[in-house]
């Protein structure tokens, strides 16, 4: 979150201050990034997002270089937070490696994992685009198996009526005519 109205620096530029001043304290994170930011850095570059929803080690000392960073960037100290770490729904096996640095690795959740994750946030308007590209590389065409990655993947949640509404909008019906 940035005060002010201009951005100081990329996500990926900030994730890569963040790898250089943990490599200067002689630390090694491990970060996996969801949501806005993840979009963002792989998948819709013209996408924009105020913070950075990750899950990372260790957690402490990379908060602190994070809040240093926000000092220096002009940003807000949340700017880095894993608020989310309680709707991860497990490993993602298709993840793709950002970068990997001395310091920090930080790898990116895969097209399914996000989708699975924002279907089953249910903000239709608020993630209606990312949705529509996140089916697109996923490679997935009907409602019928976005429904079956979400309730894999969250098997004791249901899935919003009203979700299953755009996806039908989305995509199309998967009734026959």
């Amino acid at each position: 979150m940035c005060s002010g109205h201009a951005r100081p620096a990329s996500h990926h530029g900030l994730l890569e201050a963040l790898a250089a001043e943990l490599s200067v304290i002689g630390v090694r994170g491990e970060m996996f990034v969801v949501g806005g930011a993840a979009m963002a850095l792989a998948y819709n570059t013209r996408r924009s997002t105020r913070d950075v929803d990750a899950v990372f080690e260790p957690k402490t000392v990379i908060y602190e270089a994070a809040e240093r960073l926000a000092a220096e960037h002009g940003l807000e100290p949340g700017w880095l937070n894993d608020a989310v770490k309680g709707f991860l729904p497990g490993h993602d096996p298709a993840s793709t490696v950002l970068f990997e640095r001395p310091g920090l690795a930080v790898r990116i959740a895969s097209p399914r994992y996000l989708l699975t994750m924002k279907v089953m946030a249910a903000r239709v308007e608020r993630n209606e685009d990312d949705i529509a590209r996140l089916v697109e590389l996923s490679g997935i065409d009907s409602v019928a198996a976005i429904l079956d990655l979400v309730q894999t993947a969250y098997p004791h949640v249901p899935i919003p009526p009203r979700v299953q509404y755009f996806l039908e909008e989305l995509l199309g019906s998967d009734e026959p005519a």
